[in-house]
């Protein structure tokens, strides 16, 4: 599952948590995407994860960056397994912050999942 970003200026940390069913998806791995290492600059990627509580917890901090990541881009992927039949609907909610600490909004869409 990708988690992208469109329409970002200004973004220097980023923190995102996904919620997912454990009982239908196991979390294989999370994997930095591209976005935040834009122009080069050094990035702080950081996830925890709780497998039964069904949540991963993702911050991306640009390092010593006065011009921040803009645009569009993928921010990580998410690569689950499926253990059961069923559907879940993933949500991501989160914060974001310029390199001054000002926050920015952002909206999220869920996505619901079926496995069979």
């Amino acid at each position: 599952m990708p988690l992208s970003i469109s329409g970002a200026s200004q973004l220097s940390t980023i923190s995102l948590s996904l919620m997912f069913g454990p009982n239908v998806l196991r979390l294989r791995t999370v994997q930095e995407g591209s976005f935040m290492r834009q122009g080069g600059n050094d990035v702080a990627f950081m996830q925890q994860v709780d497998s039964a509580a069904g949540r991963i917890d993702i911050t991306a901090t640009r390092t010593s960056d006065p011009t921040s990541a803009a645009g569009a881009g993928l921010l990580a992927a998410v690569l689950f397994d499926a253990i059961g039949p069923g559907s879940v609907t993933l949500n991501v909610s989160g914060t974001a912050m310029t390199p001054g600490g000002a926050p920015i909004a952002l909206t999220f869409s869920p996505v619901t999942v079926t496995a069979q």
